[in-house]
């Protein structure tokens, strides 16, 4: 068999063949470049709790600036308020609750359009609510403009 012949045979076996490679999962979403500013910019803005928790309640946006120290309920307080001062309708912005393994205490985040959620850095910056959610159980969601009524109806 002439040597032109069998690599013409064995290029045809190649490109019959196709690629034998696993197909790759699709790459993870990025997230809207204005949320990751808002979330950078008041992660630097507030001042982490020593330890898990140091809010017994969550707090006004306007009484941010006089904590001495901002547990996970403030920093979703501060993000909603920004992006709303940004012009974000409140009814796109919800607060998520999630708790169990491997969280010691029920973690706050705030969550935009049902998809992204703005978190200090615990379980991501900028995800997905799957990816935010991981091996933990969410507790609730409750939009931001709900929270007052929320704190009205806790107090009585």
């Amino acid at each position: 068999m002439p040597c032109f012949h069998r690599r013409s045979l064995l290029l045809a076996a190649l490109l019959a063949s196709g690629c034998q490679t696993t197909p790759s999962s699709p790459p993870p979403p990025v997230a809207p470049d204005e949320l990751t500013q808002v979330n950078t910019v008041v992660n630097r803005r507030g001042r982490p709790c020593p330890g898990d928790l140091c809010l017994s309640d969550w707090p006004d946006a306007a009484d941010l600036d006089r904590l001495t120290a901002w547990d996970c309920k403030a920093y979703a307080v501060a993000k909603a308020a920004h992006l709303i001062r940004l012009g974000y309708y409140p009814d796109r912005l919800e607060y998520v609750l999630i708790a169990g393994p491997p969280l010691r205490v029920t973690h706050a985040a705030l969550l935009v359009d049902g998809r992204w959620v703005l978190d200090m850095g615990l379980r991501c910056q900028v995800c997905t609510l799957k990816t935010f959610i991981g091996g933990a159980t969410l507790r609730g969601r409750l939009p931001v403009a709900e929270l007052p009524h929320a704190r009205r109806a806790l107090r009585w």
